[in-house]
């Protein structure tokens, strides 16, 4: 059985490293939230679902990447992931989405993103 080569995982700049640092202090604010790390990151769940990475030392797309899962994509969302330059280019089928930081000033759009998966994530944990 042939295995798929593994992804590069792009490491962090110190500054990335800060931000997302606060955005993890952020986030895990939030009702049911926990955090457990992963490949050089650490991902952040609702009860069982996982909703997004943030890095740690490494990144998943770009060294100033975060991402985040979106499990349905509805047309509101896309025509919303469409319109937003900072989404790293995907998959319209994806559901791990990375949002590129360009400055500090992104990081209130980043949990915006977050905030969607986080509703998302707790959508599912109702339907299981």
């Amino acid at each position: 059985m042939q295995r798929r080569p593994r992804p590069k995982l792009p490491k962090i700049p110190a500054e990335m490293g800060q931000w997302s640092d606060l955005l993890l202090r952020e986030i895990l604010g939030w009702p049911h939230v926990s955090s457990r790390p992963m490949f050089g990151m650490i991902a952040v769940y609702h009860g069982d679902a996982i909703f997004g990475v943030l890095p740690r030392t490494r990144a998943m797309d770009s060294p100033y990447s975060v991402s985040f899962k979106i499990a349905r994509l509805t047309a509101v969302l896309e025509k919303s992931l469409k319109g937003e330059r900072r989404i790293l280019p995907h998959n319209s089928k994806a559901k791990w989405i990375s949002f590129e930081l360009e400055s500090g000033d992104d990081l209130p759009d980043a949990m915006q993103w977050f905030a969607r998966a986080y509703r998302l994530a707790i959508k599912a944990n109702k339907s299981v």
